[in-house]
C-alpha cells in the first residue's frame, strides 16, 4: 500500500513538472515566434463564415505558417483605409491594438469599403489616405515587413448583373483600387499580393452575398499570402 502511494506520488509530481515545463516552453515559442499582423476588414475578419474562429484567413494562415510564427487577427467589419470614409480604420482600437502588437510582419487588405458610393472620391485620394496607414506600421520600431493585398474580387447575386453590389459594393472602382494597390506596392517597394486574381472566376466562394468568401475562399486567400511571405 506505501509503495502504490509512493509510486502515485512520484507519477503526479512528474506530471506536475511536465505541464510547468509545457507552459515555460509555450510562454518561450510564444516570446521568440514571428509576429504576422492581419489587418483589415470583415473579410479578415472572417464575417459570412461558419466557425469564422477556425476558418477565417488567419487562423488558416497561422496553420499553413506553424509554431514559428503567430498570426493576430486585426480585421474590423466595414472599415475603409481613407479616413474620410464612413467607418475609418485608423480610428478603431483594432488599429491602436496592431501597433501595439509590435508586429514583425504585416498584411494588409483594404478597398472592399473604400469602393461604396458615399466613402469614393477617386484612386488618387485612395492612395494619398492608404499610404499614410502603410506608412504607419512600417515606421514601428519593430521594422515590420508589409505585404499589401488587393481587395478580393466582388460579385452580383440574384441574377444581377449591374449597378451597386451588396453593401453599395462598386465594381469599377473595386477595379481602380486593385490598380491603385498594384501602384502604391510598386511606389513604395513592398510585395503585392493579388487576391483580386486569386479570387476571380470563383463565385462559388461568394454566394453568401457576393462580398465575403467562404472558408474556401478564405483558405485560398490565406495560401496566396503564405505563398508570398514564404517565398
Amino acid at each position: 500500500m506505501k509503495q502504490t502511494k509512493k509510486i502515485t506520488r512520484i507519477i503526479l509530481t512528474t506530471l506536475v513538472m511536465l505541464v510547468g515545463l509545457g507552459g515555460i516552453l509555450l510562454t518561450f515559442i510564444n516570446a521568440s515566434a514571428i509576429k504576422v499582423a492581419a489587418i483589415g476588414d470583415s473579410i479578415t475578419y472572417g464575417s459570412g463564415i461558419a466557425n469564422r474562429d477556425q476558418n477565417n484567413y488567419p487562423s488558416t494562415l497561422q496553420h499553413l505558417l506553424g509554431i514559428k510564427y503567430r498570426v493576430k487577427n486585426f480585421g474590423s467589419s466595414g472599415r475603409t483605409a481613407m479616413w474620410t470614409g464612413n467607418k475609418p480604420y485608423i480610428e478603431e482600437q483594432s488599429y491602436e491594438d496592431s501597433l501595439n502588437f509590435s508586429p514583425d510582419i504585416v498584411v494588409l487588405m483594404f478597398g472592399t469599403n473604400d469602393s461604396k458610393a458615399q466613402n469614393w472620391i477617386d484612386k488618387e485620394a485612395f492612395k494619398k489616405q492608404y499610404r499614410r496607414l502603410i506608412q504607419s506600421y512600417r515606421t514601428l520600431e519593430t521594422d515590420p515587413v508589409v505585404y499589401l493585398c488587393t481587395p478580393a474580387t466582388p460579385y452580383y447575386i440574384n441574377e444581377n448583373t449591374k449597378g451597386t453590389m451588396n453593401f453599395n459594393i462598386q465594381q469599377d472602382k473595386v477595379n481602380e483600387i486593385v490598380e491603385a494597390c498594384k501602384e502604391l506596392a510598386e511606389e513604395l517597394e513592398i510585395e503585392l499580393v493579388n487576391i483580386n486574381e486569386v479570387t476571380k472566376g470563383h463565385p462559388e466562394w461568394f454566394t453568401l452575398d457576393g462580398i465575403h468568401p467562404d472558408a474556401n475562399g478564405a483558405k485560398a486567400i490565406a495560401k496566396a499570402v503564405y505563398h508570398t511571405i514564404k517565398k
